[in-house]
């Protein structure tokens, strides 16, 4: 897996996923990788009797058509769902759903999915230092304890996906300093995270290269192809290619 389309952040936009149509037929990537965002912040909050997370029939629609369209392209696709909500019963049914349907298609909330020479894992949930400090949040030991057999994975590519950025380039004064402490501990050879699109760029904690790709709503994504070392563009879905960034 050397050819790498890295994303996030459709937030209930149907022609984000057009975009995400038009990126991966340019550039016929081996894998693509999510780092979260599916549904709109807006329909987040909608209340819901029966689901915590807020899955409306609309929402369902929307996701599963996200994920059918993935399972269309036919490659690898990891993904992870929101930063917001913690997902519940209902969600993972849809994952289930959707990845017996679409087998490339693999939901890496705290799980780890391989192929090839490929690891990945990642949390589509904030991250706090207690998760009391922040409703529907993880806390550090926790997502220690999920993200953990990432470590033990033998794959000689590790790839952790989160939905938050952390302090420095790419998250500025917002970034989050435990997702930063959690790239250290692990050392994944690539950390794809969903950060804002006028943030987007590279960064680097430790051995690990960090990449912020913005929004697909935005008409943006990344491209990594590793056979040409740690150089990332980064595609506007109008213009192509806006710029290419080599790792620091």
């Amino acid at each position: 897996m050397r050819r790498l389309l890295l994303c996030s952040g459709i937030y209930g936009k149907k022609s984000a996923i057009e975009g995400l149509r038009r990126f991966a037929a340019d550039r016929r990537p081996d894998a693509i990788l999510f780092a979260g965002g599916i549904l709109s912040p807006e329909r987040q909050t909608v209340p819901c009797s029966t689901s915590p997370w807020g899955l409306t029939p609309e929402d369902e629609r929307f996701a599963f058509e996200f994920g059918a369209a993935l399972g269309a392209l036919g490659v690898f696709s990891a993904v992870i769902p929101e930063p917001n909500y913690a997902p519940d019963d209902q969600f993972c049914r849809l994952a289930m759903a959707v990845e017996l349907e679409f087998p490339n298609v693999h939901l890496a909330h705290a799980t780890v999915v391989e192929t090839h020479d490929l690891a990945v894992c990642g949390l589509g949930i904030a991250i706090a230092e207690q998760a009391l400090m922040r409703e529907d949040s993880y806390s550090r030991v926790k997502a220690e304890y999920f993200l953990r057999a990432l470590r033990s994975s033998d794959k000689p590519r590790k790839v952790l996906l989160l939905p938050e950025p952390p302090p420095g380039p790419l998250g500025g004064p917002k970034g989050n300093a435990v997702v930063g402490d959690l790239i250290d501990w692990l050392g994944p050879s690539l950390c794809v995270v969903s950060g804002p699109t006028e943030r987007r760029g590279l960064q680097r904690i430790a051995s690990t290269l960090v990449v912020n790709p913005g929004h697909l709503a935005d008409g943006s994504a990344a491209w990594l192809d590793w056979s040409r070392g740690e150089e990332v563009e980064f595609l506007d879905g109008m213009i192509g290619a806006v710029r290419r960034e080599k790792s620091p």
